[in-house]
């Protein structure tokens, strides 16, 4: 099948002018707030920055992205010079993102990754953070993290199996479940007194990498519309949580460290946003008749761009 894709460097101009403005995974008009395009990460990318990617998801130690093909980074150089103020779009920031520009491009491989970087960091914090909240201790989100990288790991392998339906099925089933635990706990967390900011990091980088995939696997069976649903029961989801933790409040939570909460409400808003954008995706994909399972594939095998934008029908 051939996908309509097009490059993003035909927009330079309308976003220097201020025309178009990034919207999570989408670009839009400024004035209308119509969909110009949704923005797609693609394998080129993932493939760059992965040998040379630190990540924190407890925002502790910063983030590193070292994009080591020259011709790669050649292009991102020219698409953050392009995008200006889109600084989730830096190689750094954007390398470490937890669900990724779209559908996410990321590979089984990098994502588990990402994974054990934040089951080493839950480590970290359970030994040095005292009274932790007694729903932390029920949610055993370690346990959790452990079937969302068993679940990963059966979604990396199906792709040589003979019953690959069968086997992401499952998985997604696995990740609507840890999902809405996930919210649960978070949910419970952030109205504590007294929060710890890694703590909240690393369960939302958890979140997000299990919804992610989730939405991944559902356009992987070319269930779109069942997406595009998902899609919005996550959104109902993180919108209930943001009015638990607004930032004003969050000052007082992190005991009035207004950077910190800054950080938090930014990296919150980031993901509601990337998540806010799939069901048009999935929109676009039925109008256009694009079989998910191809796009998916399309994305991750692109070798030359490290972005890819579709326009809507």
């Amino acid at each position: 099948m051939s996908i309509p894709f097009d490059i993003p460097s035909q927009f330079q101009a309308a976003h220097f002018a201020g025309d178009i403005i990034r919207s999570g995974a989408v670009l839009r008009d400024s004035a209308t707030g119509r969909i110009v395009a949704h923005l797609q990460e693609t394998g080129a990318l993932q493939k760059a920055l992965q040998t040379g990617l630190s990540f924190d998801p407890t925002g502790a130690t910063g983030l590193i992205g070292i994009a080591q093909n020259a011709a790669i980074s050649h292009k991102l150089n020219a698409m953050q010079a392009m995008m200006g103020t889109m600084q989730t779009l830096q190689i750094a920031t954007l390398a470490s993102s937890v669900v990724g520009i779209g559908v996410t491009a990321a590979s089984t491989a990098m994502i588990l990754r990402r994974l054990d970087q934040v089951d080493k960091s839950l480590g970290g914090i359970e030994a040095s953070v005292a009274g932790l909240p007694s729903k932390w201790r029920e949610m055993n989100l370690r346990s959790k993290i452990v079937t969302v990288r068993t679940a990963l790991e059966r979604l990396q392998e199906a792709e040589v199996r003979p019953d690959a339906k069968d086997v992401i099925a499952a998985v997604e089933e696995k990740m609507s479940y840890v999902f809405d635990e996930l919210h649960s706990g978070l949910a419970e967390v952030v109205i504590e007194a007294r929060v710890d900011a890694g703590l909240v990091r690393a369960l939302l980088a958890s979140l997000a990498l299990c919804g992610g995939a989730q939405i991944k696997s559902l356009l992987w069976l070319d269930m779109k519309e069942a997406a595009e649903f998902r899609a919005r029961h996550q959104c109902v989801k993180l919108q209930n949580l943001a009015f638990l933790m607004p930032r004003d409040v969050m000052v007082d939570r992190v005991d009035g460290d207004q950077k910190t909460a800054l950080g938090i409400s930014q990296d919150f808003s980031e993901v509601r946003l990337r998540i806010a954008s799939q069901p048009s995706l999935a929109r676009t994909l039925i109008a256009h008749d694009i079989n998910g399972r191809e796009y998916i594939e399309r994305i991750e095998q692109e070798e030359t761009e490290p972005y890819l934008l579709l326009a809507p029908s």
